[in-house]
């Protein structure tokens, strides 16, 4: 956690050294290139155009939402004008509240009122179709409550690193906004169970219009790339038009070079197939009419998608014989991550449902929270020891352990005389250790082998 507010502090204080040119929001501005301005709220922001802005042809507006201690520079510096929605009109804004020489997007009535009529003059200044809320953090929290305060106002929206918090309003009005929840699974600073678990929550509710999208092993960290991803995704859950929601989940699909982190990961295959049912008549929003190339595309593309999935299913069930027992080989960290980074793709729905996996997750539920409770808990560290060896070899199933976890578990043992019982659960421990990295690598073999969507 500590690093990740140094980092925070030192983008913060870097900002401070390359303000922006102070220019009121002018049609004529080069594409791409940065402004600053001020609200008449009193919000600064940034402000940039697509290349060929038109004020007669309205373009999409993407507003970024930043996190605590930041302020609006914080949004196109960790989100470059022409690599973040390069064809949007994009916008980073000031938390509402004043904290210090920092701002807060708190999930308070009066931050969205002060959202909602910045939004208001920002429709009045550029040509806008539909808004897209982009936040991080405590913007990602924001964003989701927002959508709660004003459906009407957004499209759709991408909470990173956040999920959501409990008093967002979850009503039937929220359910046409396309929410999408993006998370690193080794984030220290806002756990990434939180996301699936928003996530969860809001499928309970009956969201139809809900994507998680799973960042492997990626910390607390903004990443423009996957960002756009997860916003080409609302774009396509949204879009009025066949072609439009075609291209982005043609963008979904393409592989992405590593990004700044030198990071790189599996394409949104989730979300393309949520966006290419619209296309064949599918899903939550199918378009009532399509042109017939369109279509003939599209089910190219899932043919590709579906083939793609029966691939790592047929790898699955070479190792799965019987049940999921925790027996330290690699299908564990293969598992669960195709589980989450496929959902909705049907060769591999057809293989979660047969051997059960969604069940018996649920029957875990248990296990891992007495994991949870003994690491968060004020017991000796023998005592937590104990109780997450015990846990975790009915738990196995689940990816949101603390990332700091297995060192530290490995840290108390050496510090430890186990029995015989206790070393045994300490067996297992490793096992379910090393069925993640292995598991973890086998999936990456297969999944760094997809090239692209055909036609793209």
């Amino acid at each position: 956690m500590l690093t990740s507010l140094i980092v925070a502090a030192v983008l913060a204080h870097a900002a401070s050294f390359d303000d922006p040119e102070r220019r009121a929001p002018d049609p004529k501005a080069r594409a791409h290139a940065l402004y600053a301005w001020t609200s008449e709220g009193g919000l600064r922001y940034t402000w940039c155009l697509p290349e060929g802005y038109d004020p007669a042809q309205p373009r999409n507006l993407t507003v970024i939402c930043h996190g605590t201690g930041l302020d609006y520079r914080w949004g196109t510096l960790n989100n470059l004008p022409g690599v973040f929605r390069p064809d949007d009109v994009v916008v980073s804004v000031d938390g509402p509240t004043p904290d210090g020489q920092a701002r807060l997007f708190l999930g308070e009535p009066k931050d969205a009122q002060a959202m909602r009529a910045f939004l208001g003059e920002m429709r009045k200044q550029f040509a806008v179709d539909r808004v897209f809320l982009y936040g991080h953090s405590q913007g990602g929290f924001f964003v989701v409550y927002f959508a709660g305060e004003f459906p009407d106002e957004v499209a759709g929206v991408v909470a990173h690193a956040s999920g959501a918090w409990n008093w967002s309003k979850t009503g039937k009005d929220v359910r046409q906004v396309a929410i999408c929840f993006m998370h690193g699974t080794q984030d220290q600073v806002v756990p990434y169970r939180q996301s699936p678990g928003s996530r969860d929550h809001y499928a309970g509710l009956k969201f139809e219009l809900l994507s998680l999208r799973r960042l492997a092993d990626y910390s607390h960290w903004p990443n423009a790339v996957r960002a756009n991803e997860c916003l080409s995704w609302c774009q396509g859950m949204s879009a009025r038009d066949p072609a439009e929601a075609l291209a982005a989940a043609l963008e979904i699909l393409r592989p992405k070079k590593s990004d700044e982190y030198q990071w790189e990961t599996v394409v949104g295959f989730a979300q393309a197939r949520d966006v290419l049912r619209r296309l064949v008549g599918e899903g939550p929003a199918p378009f009532e009419a399509v042109d017939p190339k369109l279509v003939e595309h599209a089910q190219r593309v899932i043919e590709a998608l579906e083939k793609e999935g029966a691939r790592h299913v047929a790898v699955l069930q070479k190792q799965v014989k019987k049940g999921l027992a925790l027996d330290g080989k690699p299908w564990l960290g293969h598992l669960i991550a195709l589980r989450e980074d496929f959902r909705g793709v049907d060769s591999v729905e057809a293989y979660v449902k047969a051997i059960g996996f969604d069940k018996q997750c649920e029957a875990q539920r248990k296990a891992v929270e007495q994991v949870l409770t003994a690491w968060y808990g004020d017991a000796e560290p023998s005592e937590k020891l104990a109780e997450i060896l015990d846990g975790l070899a009915g738990g196995y199933l689940f990816e949101g352990y603390p990332p700091e976890l297995s060192e530290q578990v490995e840290t108390w043992k050496a510090g430890a005389k186990l029995d015989k019982k206790a070393e045994k659960k300490y067996a297992g421990f490793a096992a379910w250790r090393e069925a993640w990295k292995d598991g973890t690598q086998q999936y990456a073999d297969l999944w760094k082998d997809w090239k692209g969507p055909p036609g793209s």
